[in-house]
C-alpha cells in the first residue's frame, strides 16, 4: 500500500450523496485505542495531534488534560492553554474562509488576498477590522443583537470579498432551514457522565455518538457560551456563526471557548475543548502496573463524527433535496461549508455522478 493510500485509509472519506438514502455514507476509523493501548501516558499528547492534524494543537491540549485529570484528579486549566485553542481556531476559520469558501460560496470576482496572511498572524483585530470596515467589538454588537440583520446588512454594503460571497449565497443558503439540536456537553457533568458510560458500553459509539438518545450537531453556533443556538436554523446563519466566531478570535480578550475535563473514578477521565469544527472529546482509561502507568483505552469523539451522523441534521438536509435538480449541487456544497467535516467527500449527484474530491 502507498503512503497515500494508506494516509486516505487512516483520514477516512465520505459519499455525500443528496436526494438519496442514505445521504452520507463512509465515515474515518476509530484508532486512539489502537494506537495508544499499552503506551505510556504521555503519547497521547504526541500521537493524537498527528493522526489528527486539522485541530492538531486541540487534540494535543486534550489530551495532555485528558491525561492529567486522570492521573492527579481535578486539574487547574492554564490560561496558555487556552490562548493556543483560540489561535488555532482563528487560523482554522481563517484558512477554511480563505482556501474553500470562494468555490464552496460562490466564487466572488474579487479573490482573497493571501498575502495578508501575516497580518492576520501578528494583528489579527486590525486584520478583522479591514475586513468588516469597523471594529469587531462594535460588529459583533449587532451580531449578538439580530445576526440575520447583521450579516444581510454586512454582506449589502461592504466591498469585501467574503460580503461579496455571503451575498450572492443568501437567498440560496437561507432558505435551507434545518432545525438546531445542539450538543450541550462542555460542562453538564451529567450529560458528560452519560456519554462517558456510552464510549464504555459500546465500542462503535464513537463513530455515531448520541446525546439523551438523539444525534446533535455541534459547530460555532452552539457553543458553552451561546444562549440561544436555535436562532441559527439556517445554513446562512451558521455560516454567518463562523465569521462571527473568528470577529471574537480576533478581539484580544478572551472568546470564552471551552476547555476543562472531569475525573470519572480513578484513573479515568473525560476532557473537552470548544475547536472550530465544534466540541470535541477524549477518553482516557490508565492502569498502573509494576513497570509503571500505561494507557487502557482511549476514545476520541471529534466534531465531524456528532455532524455526521446517519440521522443528523447534515443527513437529513441533504436527503430532502432533489437528486435531479439543478441547484442541488450548490445547495449540498453549502450545507457541507456549514458543517465542514474534517474528511475528505465526494459529491455523488444521482443524476450526474462525480469524482471531484473536496478535501475538507
Amino acid at each position: 500500500m502507498t503512503a497515500t493510500a494508506t494516509l486516505a485509509r487512516l483520514s477516512g472519506s465520505l459519499r455525500v450523496r443528496p436526494g438519496q438514502q442514505p445521504a452520507i455514507v463512509g465515515s474515518r476509523p476509530a484508532l486512539a485505542a489502537t494506537l495508544l493501548r499499552g503506551q505510556p501516558p504521555q503519547t497521547a499528547a504526541h500521537h493524537l495531534p498527528l493522526l489528527y492534524s486539522l485541530c492538531g494543537q486541540a487534540h494535543r491540549l486534550t489530551a495532555e488534560l485528558a491525561v492529567n485529570t486522570a492521573l492527579h484528579g481535578e486539574t487547574p486549566i492554564d490560561p496558555n492553554a487556552q490562548r493556543m485553542l483560540e489561535a488555532e481556531t482563528r487560523r482554522e476559520h481563517l484558512r477554511r474562509m480563505l482556501l474553500e469558501w470562494p468555490q464552496l460560496l460562490g466564487n466572488p470576482p474579487v479573490r482573497p488576498d493571501l498575502s495578508q496572511l501575516h497580518v492576520w498572524e501578528h494583528a489579527p483585530q486590525q486584520a478583522m477590522q479591514a475586513w468588516l470596515g469597523e471594529s469587531a467589538a462594535q460588529w459583533l454588537e449587532q451580531w449578538d443583537a439580530e445576526p440575520f440583520s447583521a450579516l444581510n446588512d454586512w454582506s449589502q454594503r461592504s466591498a469585501h470579498w467574503l460580503a461579496h460571497a455571503l451575498a450572492e449565497c443568501r437567498d440560496e443558503a437561507h432558505a435551507l432551514q434545518l432545525p438546531v439540536h445542539a450538543l450541550t456537553l462542555a460542562g453538564n457533568t451529567q450529560a458528560l457522565h452519560a456519554v462517558a458510560e456510552q464510549l464504555r458500553q459500546a465500542s462503535d459509539f464513537a463513530l455515531h455518538p448520541v446525546a439523551l438518545g438523539l444525534p446533535c450537531e455541534t459547530g460555532s453556533w452552539t457553543r458553552k457560551r451561546e444562549a440561544e443556538p436555535q436562532r441559527y436554523a439556517s445554513v446562512w446563519l451558521r455560516l454567518g456563526a463562523r465569521l462571527a466566531e473568528l470577529a471574537r478570535l480576533s478581539l484580544p480578550q478572551s472568546s470564552g471557548l471551552a476547555l476543562g475535563a472531569l475525573a470519572l473514578g480513578p484513573n479515568e477521565a473525560l476532557a473537552w475543548s470548544e475547536t472550530s469544527r465544534g466540541l470535541l472529546l477524549h477518553r482516557v482509561c490508565l492502569e498502573r502496573m509494576n513497570a509503571g502507568v500505561l494507557i487502557s483505552d482511549y476514545q476520541v469523539v471529534a466534531p465531524t463524527e456528532w455532524n455526521l451522523h446517519p440521522q443528523g441534521t447534515l443527513a437529513q438536509g441533504l436527503a430532502k433535496l432533489s437528486a435531479s435538480d439543478p441547484r442541488t449541487r450548490r445547495r449540498a456544497e453549502l450545507l457541507m461549508a456549514a458543517f465542514d467535516p474534517c474528511i475528505g467527500f465526494t459529491l455523488e449527484l444521482e443524476a450526474a455522478p462525480s469524482e471531484e474530491i473536496i478535501h475538507a
